[in-house]
């Protein structure tokens, strides 16, 4: 060993290059999504550019392994760093998503290589009791860099440029190149002959060269859980508790930031005897936080169980690496296996949740089955454990086995129950304009459900494209791009959405303003200085929008301003939604998105309002034939002190002060359409019951609203409907 360096700066060079590499993946892999939403460039996009790099990573890594094993584990690392340097450069010279999507799917080749060859040196270089420990602080500099490369992509892309972005993965890869080329010496070999120390080898109970098949099964079964988690906690946090998407990510960050603590700090001190047990009772531990999740009624308790995931894998993460070094002398052959099957649950997982939840519309039932599916995989390796001097591994893998398929058909029963009364419905969901939209259908059939679902999907993803200012190719993308020039032709849709939105302007004495986007289309406008809005005043005003019906082209006369229609094109994209779902055989039905909704059919509808301040429904009224849009001063916030006095800034501007609005804290609206009442709750949210009525009774007859003042007392308009607390 002398000649190829000590053990401990090999390993430092390990964890160190393997530490930055995953900060920079994780930085990408942050932004992607969010650069796909900016560029509206659908959910197949962003779902073929994860599926893509771990693909890719499920394919490279058992040979990525065999490599290591054959001719060291050197040229392998240096070069897969070293492609990772150069593939961000191929953006500054093919800046195109196509080609964003090829050099993810290159990315996902190098981590592919680093990540299995990594550990297979720790496993060849490991001895003792101290392997375990090894691993569990890799395992905690990976957590750390999955904790902070997130942080790093929302710092670098703040200013909505992916170029920064590519420039620190260049970096953070160069890093790992460096630290492997210079401390990891060569002609290492990841394939040894160890002589196991008999108290390992007896702890291990018979896994060692006999159960990895048992081991990789849980693997699979654990990350597959922890990609779904990753994928889906925000959902449910934002669905069952709050919108704030700063108190979402904190929550969501819990699992990773008790594991990265655990394990960087009781690593190696709390080891079994038995090692299988230990693996796979933390793995059962944190499936059954998972399973426990999707029905918790508290925040508090949603918290507790994310910690016992994090817990979770500090038992059983060092361990289940150190059974994967014992279980075969080709270090390099068993952990590119095991990071396959780890790609594999990440591939799988949120492929099969993601189904589930357009199924269903339940996040809580995918982490109810996914928490199932860890614990039954896990239920192997647990018993072979349990039962090797006692019977052969035969019978335990029978037992286990048996356990297993026992478990998983207990899962098919947790199937939700069809409410009585709603078997002729069918639910489906999706994401789009930053949230959650649903879809509950009354159909002849469920295929006629299925096919209308599946057009008003495409409906919504093209009516998001067109309409959101972030996409430079949509039609108010291009309006925004020619400010103070010669404006742009835009679609027909959007031409009548801006028509409507210029008329409530008028009706509404500019309460309703879309030209308010020389404000709103900076990130966290409302958390920055209010001089920085009040020095844009000048540039709003509905009134200084020119339109040409002959060539349906509008123009913004002065360089600066902005449109942003987010207070009405969610409406517009429900009832662009209702009226295909209509002409392709749908009786009845509500289309939901974040809280708005409309209902249609003969069917009398019953629809929450949400409280504004407490994790409750205010109350329910009954509509049919009605939209019904709310508005509040709980989607998007800060708080600050002013006067000495918590103050709440959120993203809702009253224009007449060039600040947040304050008559009232929440706002419900029912009127002849969604696009109206998601206009009109906006409005009525700045006015507040005064003048909101008296803009009602003059200019909207067929509307009404419900505010929520900042007292928390309630006012109602006349017409609206009876409301039931």
């Amino acid at each position: 060993m002398d000649r190829m360096g000590s053990r401990r700066r090999v390993v430092t060079a390990i964890m160190g290059g393997g530490f930055a590499s995953s900060l920079g993946l994780g930085a990408l892999s942050f932004v992607l999504p969010l650069f796909g939403v900016d560029a509206s460039l659908g959910d197949i996009w962003i779902g073929s550019a994860f599926s893509g790099y771990f693909l890719a990573r499920l394919v490279l890594a058992p040979l990525a392994g065999m490599w290591a094993d054959r001719f060291g584990a050197r040229p392998v690392l240096v070069w897969a760093s070293l492609s990772g340097v150069l593939l961000p450069l191929l953006f500054f010279l093919f800046p195109d998503p196509a080609w964003l999507l090829l050099i993810q799917f290159l990315l996902g080749i190098s981590g592919g290589l680093i990540r299995p060859v990594s550990m297979a040196v720790i496993g060849a270089l490991g001895h003792g009791d101290s392997m375990a420990r090894t691993f569990g602080h890799h395992a905690a500099l990976m957590n750390a860099a999955f904790f902070l490369g997130p942080i790093a992509g929302g710092i670098l892309y703040f200013q909505r440029s992916f170029s920064p972005v590519m420039i620190f993965l260049c970096l953070t890869m160069a890093v790992a190149a460096a630290l492997f080329f210079w401390l990891v010496p060569e002609g290492l070999i990841t394939h040894v002959q160890r002589s196991m120390d008999k108290p390992v080898a007896e702890a291990s109970n018979g896994i060692a060269g006999t159960g990895l098949f048992e081991l990789l099964l849980a693997i699979g079964g654990r990350t597959a859980g922890v990609a779904v988690l990753l994928a889906f906690l925000p959902i449910l946090l934002a669905r069952n508790f709050f919108e704030n998407p700063l108190a979402v990510g904190l929550v969501t960050s819990v699992p990773s930031l008790v594991a990265c603590a655990g394990l960087g700090l009781f690593s190696g001190r709390f080891v079994f005897g038995n090692r299988g047990v230990q693996a796979s009772l933390g793995m059962f531990v944190s499936a059954a936080c998972m399973f426990f999740m999707g029905d918790s009624p508290e925040i508090w308790l949603f918290v507790a169980l994310g910690a016992g995931v994090g817990i979770g894998r500090v038992v059983s993460v060092p361990v289940s690496m150190e059974l994967a070094a014992l279980s075969g002398a080709a270090q390099g052959k068993v952990f590119g296996l095991a990071n396959g099957v780890a790609s594999a649950g990440f591939v799988l997982g949120p492929l099969l949740a993601g189904f589930l939840a357009a199924k269903t519309v339940d996040p809580g039932y995918v982490f109810r089955v996914f928490g199932l599916v860890g614990a039954a995989l896990c239920l192997p390796l647990a018993a072979v454990s349990l039962t090797p001097k006692i019977y052969s591994r035969k019978v335990g893998l029978g037992v286990g086995g048996m356990l297993m398929i026992a478990l998983l058909g207990t899962g098919l029963l947790l199937q939700p129950e069809t409410p009585e009364g709603q078997e002729n419905l069918y639910t489906y969901g999706g994401a789009a304009m930053g949230t959650m939209f649903h879809l509950t259908l009354e159909a002849p059939s469920e295929a006629v459900a299925d096919s209308a679902a599946e057009k008003a999907r495409e409906v919504i993803a093209a009516l998001q494209r067109d309409y959101d200012f972030r996409n430079r190719h949509g039609s108010i993308g291009r309006i925004n791009l020619h400010a103070g020039g010669r404006g742009a032709r835009v679609s027909a849709r959007a031409y009548a959405l801006l028509q409507h939105a210029l008329d409530m302007g008028e009706k509404t004495n500019g309460i309703f303003d879309v030209t308010i986007g020389a404000v709103t289309v900076t990130p966290l406008y409302f958390a920055r200085s209010e001089a920085v809005a009040e020095a844009k005043r000048e540039l709003i005003d509905y009134r200084l929008v020119r339109m040409d019906p002959a060539s349906r082209t509008v123009m913004l006369p002065k360089s600066g301003m902005a449109i942003d229609v987010g207070g009405i094109a969610k409406g517009a994209v429900i009832d662009g939604a209702v009226e295909v779902l209509r002409n392709n055989g749908v009786t009845a039905g509500i289309v939901e998105a974040g809280g708005d909704f409309y209902c249609f059919g003969e069917r009398l509808w019953t629809v929450g309002i949400r409280h504004p301040r407490q994790d409750r429904l205010l109350g329910h009224i009954q509509v049919r034939e009605k939209g019904v849009c709310g508005s509040g001063d709980y989607y998007q916030y800060v708080v600050d002190v002013h006067n000495g006095r918590p103050r709440r800034r959120h993203h809702i501007l009253d224009i007449a002060t060039m600040r947040s609005a304050t008559r009232s804290v929440g706002v419900t609206v029912v009127a002849e359409s969604a696009e109206r009442a998601d206009a009109l709750a906006t409005t009525m949210l700045i006015a507040g019951p005064d003048l909101g009525r008296s803009l009602l009774r003059k200019n909207f007859p067929h509307a009404s609203a419900l505010w929520v003042l900042p007292d928390l007392s309630i006012q109602v308009s006349k017409e609206f409907p009876a409301f039931e607390r």
